[in-house]
């Protein structure tokens, strides 16, 4: 038995598991995306709030985000570190995919799936460092989706996108309700009062998640069957309309709860997942 073994049973996540300075990068990449969704509640409770959309020089989305963190001191350091944990978890996940062999195909797809996010994710936070401060914005996806519309089947491209995103943001609420994500939580290393809370975020916080995103799929086929990509809404535009009335706000605020109870499960995942399991 290696050292690593003895060190935790419960970090032998997977037949051959990546070395353990890359699982830890993957954990790091987790803190970030409960950094992320935690920036973006507060973006949406401010919009919520009253700020509307006049007056505003920072978005409710990706671009929010990075650019809140940007004028911390060393935040784009920070940033780079967030980039490198995004595209280190997407490795490990690509990794369980193709090698933990314990779950059948379909999950190990899902998994295969969360990858290429992740991999989407640490692209546009490099993006952002790099300069190009338009990354993750309303108005970079429109001129994406307008670049898509002008491809060969560009129309049916952006349309498969947006039922792509559909299906990601059913199989999250799926996921949720029957518990699947406790399959890829250590959960004997858990105190009892630490396993609560993670269950109840995550039955709280991934649904919420899934829900909110779920539009921007929609928009995506509208957009594509329209060929018009005015019509492919980010989270900013769909907040903004949102709080034009008073249950709009009302749904925007409880977006923001939504999204700060996934940052807090972000946070107990990051410790006690199995960062390369198939699940």
């Amino acid at each position: 038995m290696s050292g690593r073994d003895r060190a935790d049973p419960g970090e032998r996540e997977a037949p051959s598991a990546p070395p353990q300075p890359v699982r830890l990068a993957a954990r790091l990449g987790l803190v970030a995306r409960a950094l992320f969704y935690l920036l973006l509640a507060g973006l949406a409770l401010q919009l919520a709030l009253g700020t509307g959309a006049a007056g505003r020089s920072t978005q409710a989305n990706a671009n929010g985000a990075f650019s809140q963190v940007a004028r911390a001191p060393l935040g784009l350091v920070l940033l780079a570190g967030a980039a490198a944990g995004f595209a280190a978890f997407a490795g490990v996940r690509l990794y369980g995919a193709i090698r933990d062999r314990r779950h059948g195909g379909w999950r190990r797809l899902s998994t295969a799936g969360q990858g290429l996010i992740y991999l989407g994710m640490a692209s546009v936070t490099l993006s952002f460092v790099l300069g190009r401060r338009a990354a993750g914005s309303e108005e970079q996806q429109r001129s994406t989706v307008a670049r898509v519309i002008g491809l060969p089947f560009g129309r049916l491209l952006l349309v498969a996108a947006g039922l792509v995103v559909l299906a990601m943001c059913v199989w999250q609420l799926l996921v949720a309700a029957r518990g699947d994500f406790a399959e890829s939580l250590r959960e004997h290393a858990m105190h009892p009062l630490v396993h609560r809370l993670t269950l109840l975020t995550a039955r709280v916080g991934i649904p919420a998640r899934g829900l909110a995103i779920a539009p921007v799929g929609v928009f995506l086929v509208v957009a594509g069957v329209r060929s018009d990509p005015r019509e492919a809404k980010g989270l900013d535009a769909l907040l903004i309309e949102s709080c034009g009335t008073v249950t709009g706000r009302t749904l925007v605020v409880l977006a923001a709860a939504g999204f700060a109870v996934f940052a807090v499960y972000s946070l107990l995942e990051a410790r006690y997942r199995q960062v390369a399991s198939g699940v």
